[in-house]
């Protein structure tokens, strides 16, 4: 059916009437003809309009673009879309979505342009919380309703160790230990009701350590407000609780201080009488039974002794201690038969792997301490005919000591828990002996390590005072 005038009439009709700017212009560029959506936009009439060029109501930064769009329709009926800022008298600008038509037997320009100003405007908001969310401290990530993992910002990499491709649609279980089911269980009812829940717990990285993170839940709704997930963003907590750790631990400190000046003052003085009478009757009493009676009070009275010097050992660590050139296989050498009287005494054995090393800068007195400690609570966690092996060595600038045992290991619960005052495994244990090896180590610049199973468990001192040869 051929196009009639009045088919003609409606269309222009149509085109006038759109909530798109319509606009025509002739191959130069100047304005022959505007629809009413163009005249509302501008605040300009038909006639004001007509003759002017369209390139002056488009922002300057966005000529070029334009441009490029009417040359692409001599190869091309309609120009690809593009963004281009149309501005208005007072100087602001809209952002259009625009593309071009060409008429080449008219010689004419047709631009059609959509508002895109609140989808750019949406866009703009989006980028600033992407940008926002990106430069957080805090992980913030995204989750379903069945607990896949939908999206992850820079610090969740940071804090849990996985990178986007790796983590995301993966379930949070990847974050959780085993053991952690149930609590996994009941996020995800709580994710599904919609409820805004903090709670704080460990989660488990990607090179499986610890992180002790607090974490918010806030539900994500669609348009109808249905629930289809939440947003958790999780807080590194680890090294504030290890910060309270010393704090507490500095506490405790501080308590043993003044019980060992107090105690060390008022005890062990009467205590020497006691015993030193003790000794004295033991020596004139014949009967063998009464011999045993008081031979157990005397080393019971040799413990508490004990029990009091660590007790004076710990109010001393605050004191600097004076460090000088000292080498550990040496060290070692001189004590050999003492360690070696103790592990004969207990039944069990004692063998050395002295490898020569750099000499270190440390004080030769704590360190004989801290080795007298160490096996002693090897040759103690043993059952008879165990075996101690204390071994030296050097790697990567560092010289190691290590003190193996054949023990049953240590529980992982109690592993957070070593070099704690007070806290022991052993019955009869103080729990002072092995916090005073970490007092030692840190004043002597080195780090305790240890590995341990069911074969037994490994101490080893890592010193990073090395003097060069």
């Amino acid at each position: 059916m051929p196009f009639s005038e009045h088919d003609a009439i409606d269309l222009d009709k149509f085109l006038y009437l759109t909530k798109d700017l319509f606009c025509q212009t002739d191959l130069q560029g100047e304005i022959k003809w505007v629809n009413q959506a163009m005249e509302n936009f501008l605040g300009e009439s038909k006639e004001h309009i007509i003759g002017k060029k369209f390139l002056d109501y488009v922002h300057q930064e966005d000529r070029q673009n334009t441009l490029a769009m009417m040359r692409d329709t001599l190869h091309h009926d309609i120009s690809p879309t593009s963004e281009i800022r149309l501005c208005l008298p007072d100087g602001n600008f809209i952002y259009y979505e625009c593309y071009v038509c060409r008429d080449p037997e008219r010689e004419l320009y047709y631009f059609v342009g959509n508002d895109i100003s609140e989808r750019k405007e949406y866009q703009d908001k989006l980028l600033r919380l992407n940008s926002i969310v990106e430069a957080s401290l805090d992980a913030i990530y995204a989750i379903d309703n069945d607990g896949r993992i939908l999206s992850w910002n820079n610090a969740a990499e940071q804090i849990f160790g996985y990178n986007k491709e790796e983590i995301i649609g993966q379930t949070i279980n990847i974050l959780a230990f085993p053991g952690q089911e149930d609590e996994i269980d009941n996020i995800i009812s709580i994710i599904r009701s919609g409820q805004i829940y903090s709670y704080e717990t460990i989660r488990q990285k990607k090179d499986l350590e610890t992180v002790a993170v607090f974490i918010t839940l806030a539900p994500i709704k669609d348009l109808s407000g249905n629930v289809i997930g939440t947003s958790a963003v999780a807080r590194d907590i680890t090294r504030h609780r290890r910060l309270e750790k010393e704090i507490a631990q500095l506490d405790k400190l501080n308590t043993i201080v003044e019980l060992a000046s107090v105690i060390s003052h008022e005890v062990r003085n009467p205590m020497t009488t006691v015993k030193g009478f003790l000794q004295l009757l033991y020596n004139k009493i014949k009967e063998q039974e009464f011999k045993e009676y008081f031979e157990i009070m005397i080393e019971e009275m040799d413990r508490v002794n004990s029990i009091l010097q660590e007790f004076n050992t710990i109010g001393k660590n605050k004191k600097e201690t004076i460090r000088s050139r000292n080498n550990l296989k040496t060290i070692i050498n001189s004590m050999a038969p003492l360690l070696e009287a103790d592990a004969v005494f207990q039944g069990k054995t004692i063998k050395f792997n002295l490898r020569t090393t750099p000499d270190l800068y440390v004080n030769g007195n704590e360190i004989r301490q801290l080795i007298l400690n160490l096996t002693r609570n090897a040759l103690e966690s043993m059952g008879q005919n165990g075996s101690v092996v204390l071994a030296t060595s050097s790697h990567n600038g560092k010289v190691i000591l290590s003190v193996k045992d054949q023990g049953k290991g240590i529980d992982p619960e109690n592993l957070e828990k070593l070099g704690t005052p007070f806290f022991s495994t052993k019955d009869a244990g103080t729990g002072l002996g092995l916090y005073v090896c970490y007092e030692i180590a840190q004043r002597n610049e080195a780090n305790i390590t240890v590995d341990t199973g069911p074969q037994g468990t490994t101490f080893s001192v890592i010193f990073d005072s090395v003097i060069e040869q």
